[in-house]
């Protein structure tokens, strides 16, 4: 009986140990053993998107890593993306934590970095069903073009000047702009040649300021991120964090104010639509918080990835394939004609330009890692182990170039789109600059629509020339940038009244 009572305590002592080793054992592919502390984090480097491929190419479509005394799994290829983002869905639903939901993201209370859960669930649901309708999108259509005649006439005040144009301020302040007033009724920028002046110069500079520092190291790696929670206190970013948090704070709070204060307004914002939801809820504040958060998100994320976007495409056209605009303007001109500018009704019927986008889309998507999902449980991917609460993380950026499915993947070629239906919308493995499954990008036909809509217009009023040279090198982010901001010179292509009319 003493054999027996040992044998069984010898295996409950050794099974786990046994199945630990095992496990371990049918890890993915690691490029190494890891340094100790820091395990892999030294080899991702500057631009961590880059490194991660040339892992990939070194290691396969599949690594696994530890990032301090976190467990990640990165994925490289269509078919590990699609089994993540689709197939697992529910498995990597949830989130790792971000040193930027903690303070910023009002202790994860917005819906991006939220873990997956009852909350997430609910905020889901109210963008979806009641704030990112096509209608709901549909009914900004009047302030979207408003904010294109703006940034039309600035192009022609910088012709008339003879000056070029920054591509980057112009883009800025027209997204921005466009976000600000769909989301809060705001419109803090004006343009004026080629510099942004602010229209509350003092408001708008620090909310500016703030919301593009917050998202430039948003999703960069931080050291609290990859210790023990004990440790986070160590990482000079937790306060440099919390006084960005204060300052977003103190601006988001004054707009919650004004709009409490502004009673039966004939136009409603998205932040009047928020606190409709939520009046008489005891836990509405909190819920208006978590709409706060994702204020912030939104005006920061789809600001810059919209502008990076337009950017890097006239980038690309302007200095290795200006074939393509002489073909965009031949469309342009057969669909819609020079008496009027681009109408959103038009889109669908210019398949050149909608491969124009999906091209810039594939080759220099914005957020090339996308946003890092964590899984909830064990899992299985390709035959190889995935640990409970591993970092998962999908390189768009190593897909979008992989020559298995591209040919010359590095050359700006949009014809590669015309006769396929691939798209951008989260379907194609191929192409994901808005992620795919339950947490794929929710403000995705904004952010879509504000890209076409200002890439055809501008392609559609004016002849571009490249203003010096540019190398079209990558700056380091989480939203990638080109280094060094694209100048161009803009010569009108149809009549000025054209160009400056509010309406289409």
């Amino acid at each position: 009986m003493d054999l027996v009572t040992a044998f069984i305590v010898l295996l409950v002592i050794l099974l786990p140990i046994l199945r630990g080793l095992f496990q371990r054992s049918r890890l993915p592919p690691s490029p190494s053993f890891g340094l100790p502390l820091i395990g892999h984090l030294h080899l991702l480097g500057r631009m961590p998107h880059q490194s991660l491929q040339a892992l990939a190419k070194k290691h396969g479509s599949i690594l696994f890593l530890r990032l301090g005394i976190i467990p990640a799994v990165v994925v490289s290829s269509v078919d590990l993306a699609k089994e993540v983002l689709k197939n697992q869905d529910l498995t990597f639903a949830s989130r790792p934590y971000f040193l930027v939901g903690e303070d910023v993201g009002y202790h994860f209370m917005g819906m991006s970095l939220a873990g997956y859960g009852d909350h997430w669930k609910k905020l889901r649901r109210l963008y979806t069903l009641e704030l990112f309708t096509a209608k709901r999108i549909d009914s900004f259509l009047s302030l979207r073009l408003e904010e294109l005649s703006h940034m039309l006439s600035a192009v022609l005040y910088a012709h008339e000047k003879n000056q070029a144009v920054n591509m980057r301020n112009l883009l800025t302040c027209f997204t921005f702009n466009t976000i600000t007033r769909i989301l809060m009724n705001k419109r803090y920028f004006q343009h004026q040649g080629e510099e942004l002046q602010g229209i509350d110069s003092s408001e708008a500079s620090v909310f500016k300021a703030v919301l593009s520092e917050i998202t430039e190291i948003s999703l960069q790696f931080h050291i609290s991120e990859f210790v023990p929670a004990y440790l986070r206190w160590m990482d000079l970013s937790v306060y440099h964090m919390r006084r960005l948090h204060a300052d977003q704070d103190k601006f988001l709070q004054k707009i919650v104010d004004e709009h409490k204060y502004e009673k039966n307004k004939s136009s409603k914002d998205f932040m009047d639509l928020m606190l409709e939801l939520f009046d008489g809820d005891p836990k509405g504040d909190n819920m208006i918080k978590a709409a706060m958060t994702y204020l912030q998100e939104l005006v920061s994320a789809g600001t810059e990835t919209s502008a990076t976007t337009v950017e890097w495409t006239f980038g690309e056209i302007l200095h290795r394939a200006p074939h393509v605009l002489t073909k965009a303007h031949e469309e342009l001109d057969s669909v819609v004609g020079r008496s009027r500018l681009v109408d959103e009704a038009d889109l669908p019927r210019l398949p050149y330009l909608q491969a124009i986008i999906k091209e810039a889309f594939r080759l220099h998507v914005p957020v090339p890692l996308l946003v890092p999902h964590m899984s909830m449980h064990e899992a299985s991917l390709d035959g190889y182990h995935v640990p409970k609460g591993a970092t998962t993380i999908v390189n768009a950026y190593a897909i979008g170039r992989d020559p298995a499915l591209w040919d010359n993947p590095l050359e700006f070629r949009p014809e590669r789109f015309l006769g396929s239906s691939m798209d951008v919308k989260g379907q194609d493995f191929e192409l994901l600059p808005f992620g795919s499954g339950r947490r794929a990008c929710p403000g995705m036909g904004l952010g879509l629509k504000t890209v076409q809509l200002a890439l055809a217009n501008l392609i559609h009023g004016f002849d571009w020339k490249a203003s010096g040279q540019n190398a079209l090198e990558e700056a380091a982010g989480a939203v990638i940038w080109l280094k060094t901001p694209l100048e161009a010179v803009g010569s009108p292509r149809l009549q000025v009244e054209v160009l400056t009319s509010c309406h289409i």
